[in-house]
């Protein structure tokens, strides 16, 4: 009786020995799992920031080009206004020598 006792002691302790391997084993594989997992984190992480800078260069390229636009319309306004700065004072001279006339 004491002999089948001491073998299924040592079957229990050739299980428990498996079991733990096998836990060591699993433990391994979900340590490299979660650093798989935390490097993709990370590697969306820095492709998400790429595309936003990427993004942001674009925006700020088109703002560029838009401020551009409106220097150059700026820049036409201000002609015209000039023009009919020097039209206005024309006509103020030839209204004032008709008038001078007319007197």
């Amino acid at each position: 009786r004491l002999t089948g006792q001491q073998q299924e002691i040592n079957r229990l302790m050739q299980r428990k020995s498996a079991v733990n391997e096998e836990n060591a084993c699993l433990k391994n594989e979900f340590s490299n799992l979660n650093q798989k997992f935390k490097d993709k984190s990370q590697e969306l992480k820095d492709t998400e920031e790429r595309a936003q800078k990427k993004e942001n260069r674009l925006v700020i390229k088109n703002l560029v080009e838009e401020n551009k636009g409106l220097n150059i319309c700026c820049a036409d306004l201000l002609s015209d206004l000039e023009k009919l700065r020097k039209q206005e004072v024309q006509w103020k001279k030839g209204k004032s020598g008709s008038d001078a006339k007319i007197e």
